[in-house]
């Protein structure tokens, strides 16, 4: 099982492009890269040392973004076919695509960005903003400003809160 300590020991190895390969992975919504787990973790490291928070939640961002546009460009590239092809037919999975797609359609880039504070839909909601060929600038402005608010939330509350986490 992955702990924050396991992250911490990663990124003081390895520092900011550790973390930007883990954001990056985390984006791209693969297992092993839990949100919950990596982003307090970074605060943690910042916290206790002298990194600059500013700028792990800056790559935090970016490293998101491109995990995003990967996925995204993915199915807006390859449509449904491909989708079910990486991403299986569960019907789980089905419905949290298709709560997104609702989102999407309902609110665009401001239902992208509500995804986007809402754990799961958080990743998943490029591939319907993929499949519905969003508007490039639209797709990266409204996912920026959600990843930012999620990264800084979870970064922030790990640094904020890191004396009492070493305790």
């Amino acid at each position: 099982m992955t702990t924050v300590q396991h992250f911490i020991e990663l990124f003081q190895q390895y520092g900011l492009p550790m973390m930007a390969a883990v954001f990056f992975c985390e984006y791209l919504n693969l297992p092993g890269f839990p949100a919950g787990v990596i982003m307090p973790a970074v605060g943690i490291l910042i916290g206790q040392s002298q990194m600059n928070l500013f700028l792990a939640i800056v790559i935090s961002v970016l490293a998101g973004l491109g995990g995003c546009l990967v996925i995204y460009f993915i199915c807006a590239c390859g449509g449904a076919p491909l989708l079910h092809k990486l991403f299986g037919k569960s019907p789980k999975f089905q419905h949290f695509v298709q709560e997104c797609h609702t989102r999407l359609e309902k609110g665009r880039g401001r239902g992208l960005m509500i995804c986007r504070l809402v754990p799961v839909l958080r990743t998943i909601v490029s591939i319907p903003a993929g499949l519905l060929k969003m508007p490039l600038k639209e797709y990266v402005v409204w996912s920026a400003v959600g990843i930012t608010l999620w990264n800084t939330a979870f970064i922030g509350a790990g640094y904020f809160f890191s004396e009492a986490f070493l305790g």
